[in-house]
């Protein structure tokens, strides 16, 4: 033994027993790979560096963020927020109120939220305070305070989020936020590299290139959970596909035919088979998860058989097709689909077999996302397919059923009363009761057939503890990940 145990205590050394230096740990790196589209820079980016005030939780619950508190006056017109006092921006700045109301002066008329529509006025009267001044009472105004993110465009140190954004030659680069004020990320640099296609994401995710995807084509799910170097987790994603009805149509404006034809479509197999499985059956556009949801016996369920009656009853019979190699029919629509992605032309073409049974003729059509936004919106279409965003909240139903709400022109207004009434609501008791009107128009009224809630699918290498895996958020969670083996759990 070198030296005495006192010597030794101390760090002292003799001759051969000199200490060494600790060996410094190599940067924990997360390797994200994702398809390149318009948006997915600036959203990642986003996930990554930005915040909210406050977040609209799973279940529809607002909850703290940048904000730590918030109260509404008794008339509804004004909503008073308190801040934390322990944040900071990236460019080590400390987050007061003034620099809040002056990114959100800058952000609101882009971002043109629904809910900002009767904002009159910012107000700071501390440097911890903000208040929101509206001409009219409206409670969306909350999910659109958690809709905009804290982020000045001009100066990408204006954020305060868990990874700040630093000059990349190519994909994005993230560097941790030791000052987060939640906690020190436990992943250091987080590089995204982008590809061209779904396909080139697969190969790289299994090639063992990226340690993570947020998004897996449902068509490569099953070859994924085979590999044991990776673990899978699906949630249901706010988004919801419907075959969209055009009211303007002189067929489709008879309540009776929308009934029928939402009454022949067969959503069980649509989900079985043009989802792969990876899919819940949609009721309505209300987010089935909101705290409010409330269980209904009146789902229109498959029926072929009433689905035939109703259009008999309505006066469409099936008649002989005066075009060769045409089929008999009651009437044809045309259908609208995006032709980039396969799950939606084979959801398309099961759409146009079950019709089919109950003597409807749907003729699809195919176009990519630019001409069916711009014939969407111009109402230029009988129906189409295509995926709608609901949000955990109802700002985003309003903006787009509301006749309105500037988001659709196919001519529906039966659902205006019940989302006015809505956004009036602040009360639990009144969004409840205004959630359940709401989803009975839908029902009776019906702008379109609700046919699914996509899941999304993401990968991550077992190197990495994501923490609790049943939490439905992951990804937004990634301020918690850690190097380390993950501790696997029911699903």
């Amino acid at each position: 033994m070198c030296g005495s145990l006192i010597l030794g205590l101390l760090g002292l050394s003799i001759g051969g027993c000199r200490a060494q230096p600790p060996t410094p740990s190599a940067p924990q790196t997360l390797h994200l790979g994702a398809q390149r589209t318009v948006e997915t820079e600036r959203v990642l980016s986003e996930l990554l560096s930005a915040e909210p005030l406050i977040v609209i939780d799973w279940n529809g619950r607002p909850l703290p963020r940048l904000a730590t508190e918030w109260e509404w006056d008794d008339a509804g017109l004004s909503l008073t927020m308190k801040l934390r006092e322990d944040v900071r921006f990236h460019d080590g700045t400390l987050l007061t109120s003034e620099a809040v109301a002056a990114i959100l002066r800058k952000t609101i008329p882009r971002d043109r939220s629904e809910g900002f529509r009767y904002l009159a006025a910012l107000e700071t009267p501390d440097a911890t305070t903000i208040v929101f001044r509206l001409s009219r009472p409206d409670s969306f105004l909350i999910e659109a305070i958690a809709g905009a993110l804290i982020r000045d465009s001009d100066n990408p140190l204006l954020r305060t989020g868990p990874f700040r954004i630093v000059p990349f030659p190519s994909g994005l680069l993230a560097l941790k936020n030791a000052g987060y004020y939640r906690g020190e990320p436990g992943i250091d640099r987080v590089e995204v590299t982008f590809y061209d296609t779904q396909r080139a994401v697969f190969a790289a995710i299994i090639s063992d290139a990226v340690d993570m995807v947020p998004e897996v084509n449902p068509e490569s799910v099953e070859f994924l959970k085979g590999a044991s170097q990776l673990e899978t987790f699906a949630s249901v994603r706010p988004f919801y596909i419907p075959l969209v009805f055009n009211l303007r149509h002189p067929i489709l404006r008879n309540p009776e035919v929308r009934r029928a034809l939402s009454q022949a479509i067969d959503r069980e197999e649509i989900v079985r088979q043009a989802m792969r499985g990876h899919a819940h059956i949609a009721e309505d556009p209300v987010w089935p998860s909101h705290w409010a949801y409330n269980a209904t016996s009146n789902r229109r369920g498959y029926d072929p058989a009433a689905a035939r009656a109703q259009l008999d009853a309505a006066g469409f019979p099936v008649r002989p097709s005066a075009t060769p190699n045409r089929m008999d029919s009651r009437f044809r629509l045309n259908c609208l689909f995006y032709n980039r992605d396969f799950q939606f032309e084979r959801i398309a073409m099961l759409l146009q077999r079950q019709l089919e049974e109950v003597g409807v003729d749907l003729v699809l059509t195919g176009v990519d996302q630019d001409e069916l936004v711009q014939r969407a919106g111009a109402g230029n279409f009988d129906t189409y397919v295509f995926q709608l965003t609901s949000g955990k909240s109802f700002d985003r139903l309003y903006g787009f059923w509301h006749s309105k709400g500037g988001l659709q022109s196919t001519g529906y207004a039966g659902a205006d009363a019940a989302l006015d009434q809505l956004r009036l609501s602040r009360r639990d008791a009144d969004v409840r009761m205004g959630v359940a009107t709401l989803r009975q128009r839908f029902y009776e009224d019906v702008p379109a057939a609700f046919l699914a809630w996509p899941e999304t699918t993401r990968a991550v290498s077992s190197r990495f503890d994501i923490g609790d895996h049943l939490d439905p958020d992951i990804f937004g969670n990634l301020w918690r990940w850690h190097a380390g083996p993950t501790q696997k759990a029911a699903r």
